[in-house]
Parts: structure tokens; sequence; C-alpha cells
């Protein structure tokens, strides 16, 4: 099991755990706009203080990894989408969904921002999952960790990765409004989440980094999913202004189920817009599509089959990168496809719910929340993940991490660490800053 160091970024003290509260405290409370710490009925540390020092070459791999991996994806996405709805259906696409999985986009980029999921272990990094269409812990790997690092003197992997991501939502909104056959000067842009403050932050750092680009030839606004109003030829603003492009922090699989308060479906009217060419949405269709967690067990079967969507080289990233993923837990003689340790999951899963750690039939380990179990689910080998000993404001403890890695239109991006005291990551997963291999600056 590999084993990582966490540098603190201040002295140690006989008194430590109190000390690194008040510190951690005392330094995320210089940013009120993020969430060092989450609200709940008694105070929920999130954000460590402290980096864990990742080597060049795995920052290296990382970024390799979800480069290729990203290009597969797309390839087997975009296969899926031309083909007939049973197989959207096979692969758990909500049926209310299946029109808009069908469209199409090629003048946007597939992904504007997306976030890949790996397990580090000694053969390198083992893909968990895409978080293809609304990915958070954005902020965190694009801002705070450079924030951390350049307030501690800490090498940053992430340099200049704000700045890609600017680029990548401009290109999109661009695309979005060429798709449109619609006039940048006659545009207008609108960024929407739930109220949560998290999502809401999210959203907004996606605007202030657009407009940090300069002046901007259309309009753009930050309103909440509420305050939208959904028409028969137009989504519109609270003032009545026509939306063009429409940046949800916002899944899919639950605006389909969205209705107002006399019945009438308003998400799959929305999603209706978009078929019918009236609206743009950030990240588009095929990023749905690609969130679904089936893929990984579809690209899993066409390896085995030595399928001619993918080149010899491409089939050696396979198996390279991914666990051994299913549909189903057994073959066709009931033998089970996973002997050992797996991970059932659902399609469409978030935040940790409705996950499953299983051994010969016995529970190791299951989430607290099951909404998902109504859901085409995947079995997927499971693998020890690297863990470290990190201090929080309980102590000393010994935590799992996963690594993520970004892509942005395409191009690999930020990296970052969320550690867990569980094997399964869920919402009080710890966000842990990291940093090339350097001595600290004391402060």
């Amino acid at each position: 099991m590999l084993q990582w160091g966490v540098i603190v970024v201040t002295s140690l003290s006989a008194d430590f755990t109190s000390q690194y509260r008040e510190w951690r405290r005392a330094y995320y409370n210089r940013f009120p706009e993020f969430w060092g710490t989450l609200p709940g009925l008694k105070v929920e540390e999130y954000a460590l203080y402290g980096a864990l020092v990742l080597p060049p070459e795995h920052v290296q791999a990382l970024r390799m990894a979800a480069s290729r991996l990203y290009r597969l994806m797309t390839r087997l996405a975009q296969v899926l989408q031309q083909a007939d709805d049973q197989t959207l259906r096979d692969i758990g696409i909500p049926e209310a969904a299946i029109p808009y999985a069908h469209i199409v986009i090629p003048e946007m980029p597939a992904v504007m921002c997306g976030r890949y999921e790996f397990l580090m272990t000694a053969a390198g990094p083992k893909l968990l999952e895409f978080n293809a269409e609304t990915p958070t812990v954005v902020v965190e790997l694009f801002h705070m960790n450079s924030q951390v690092c350049t307030d501690f003197g800490l090498r940053d992997p992430n340099v200049h990765c704000e700045t890609q991501l600017a680029q990548a939502i401009q290109s999109s909104i661009e695309g979005a409004l060429r798709w449109l056959k619609q006039r940048p000067e006659q545009a207008t842009i609108i960024f929407s989440s739930s109220t949560d403050k998290e999502e809401r932050g999210t959203t907004e750092f996606y605007r202030h980094l657009l407009e940090s680009r300069g002046p901007l030839p259309y309009q753009t606004a930050y309103q909440s999913l509420e305050a939208l109003r959904v028409t028969d030829d137009a989504l519109l603003t609270a003032e009545g202004k026509r939306v063009d492009v429409l940046y949800k922090l916002y899944p899919t699989e639950y605006l389909i189920k969205d209705e107002s308060s006399d019945g009438t479906p308003i998400g799959l009217a929305l999603l209706e817009l978009v078929r019918r060419r009236q609206l743009a949405i950030i990240n588009p269709p095929t990023a749905f599509v690609l969130q679904n967690k089936a893929l990984v067990a579809v690209l899993w079967a066409l390896h085995l089959a030595q399928s001619d969507l993918f080149t010899h080289e491409e089939h050696r990233w396979i198996e390279q990168y991914l666990l051994p993923t299913y549909l189903a837990p057994h073959d066709a003689q009931g033998q089970p496809f996973i002997q050992g340790r797996h991970v059932i999951k659902p399609v469409y899963g978030r935040e940790g719910i409705s996950i499953t750690v299983c051994h010969r039939g016995e529970v190791v380990e299951q989430s607290d929340l099951n909404f998902y179990s109504d859901q085409v689910m995947v079995y997927q080998q499971y693998t020890e993940p690297p863990t470290t000993t990190i201090q929080t404001e309980d102590g000393r403890t010994e935590v799992n991490l996963v690594h993520n890695c970004f892509v942005v239109a395409g191009e690999p991006s930020a990296v970052g660490v969320r550690a867990a005291r569980k094997l399964i990551f869920d919402d009080f997963s710890y966000f842990l800053p990291v940093c090339y291999p350097d001595q600290p600056v004391q402060k």
C-alpha cells in the first residue's frame, strides 16, 4: 500500500491539535466566499491546513491518464449518442432524458470542465469515475490550492490552470453561439445553480473567470435556477430576458424530474429547447452521457472483445488505467465476474450515495444514504487506496486518498487530492491541498 507524506505549513508544538484548530479556522476565515468549513449542527472541517507532496512524475501520470481516457471515452460517448434508444436504456440513461442524450453539438467541447477520479497505485493511476457534467471541487483545485501554495511558499502543480479554465469557458460559449447561429452582441449568458453555498460559489467562480478576460461581446449574469422561467420557445431570466447559453451546476437526471407547482414538467421543457436549438447548455449533452459510470464498463467490455473502435495502443491504455468493471455481477454461467472485493455503485450516483463495498457476498462498507438504488448498477474491482496520516481538528488520523485530474476543453488541467477516513468518499471528505516537493517558506 502506498504511503504519502504530508507537510504541515506551520511548526509543531506540544498542544498542536488546539493550535492547528485556531490556525486552520483563522486562515480559511480570510476567504468568506469559500466553504473551508462546512455548515451544520457542528463545525465540519473540510479544507485542511497543510499540503500533500505530489512528485512531479505522479502529476504527469495523472494528466497523461486523463488525456488518454478523455480521448477514448468521448469517442465511445459519441458512438452511444448515435445508437438506438434501447442501448441508452441498457446503460441506465433515464427514459425521459434519452432524446437529450442523442443531441450532438460539434461546435462545443464535449466537456468544458470535467473531473477524473483516480486511485494512485504502484502501477500508476487507476480510474474510478469521470465527473463530466457537473463536477465540483473546482474552486478548490483551480484557485484555493494555488492560494495555499502562494501563502506558504510552496510549489503549485496547478500554475496557469485558472487561465486555461477561463479560455475553456470562453471557447464553450463561442461554440454554443455558433451552434445557435446567434450573434454574440445580442446574446445573454446565464450561470445558474441551486442556492447551496458551494454550488453557487463554484458557478460564480466560472463567471468571474470569464469576466476576468476583459470586455465581452455578450451579457453575463448569475441567477438561481428557481428564478429562471421556461416557456414554449425560450428560457427566460427573472426579468424576462431570453437566455441563449445556460451554464447549470445541476444534474440533468435531477432536471428531468422538476415540475412547476401545477405539475408542468419544466425540466423536460428546458431540455426540449436544446433539442429544438433554442438554447445551449454547458456542459453539453455529450457530457451527460460521459457522466454515466456504465461507460467504464462498456469500455472494459470492448477491450475484452478487442474492439476495432480502438487501436492496439489504445487497448494498452485501457488495460493500464481501468479496473475491471461490469454491468452485472455474474456471467452467463452464474459465475462472478469479480472474485474478490468489489464496489457496487449507481451509474448516476453522486456524493458517495448508494455505494456498497462487498467481499464474497458480505458488506464491507456501505453508504449512509441510499437514494439511487433504483438505477442501473456497475460492479468494479476494488483496489486499496493509498493512505497517509493527516492533522485534523480532532487530532492525527489516517485517511484514504483519491487523486483528481480535471480536463478542460479536452486538455488535462488542475490536479488535487481528497481525503477520507472511510473507504467511500462522500460530501464530508476533506480537501487536501497539494504541492511539488520543496521545503515551505516559514511564515
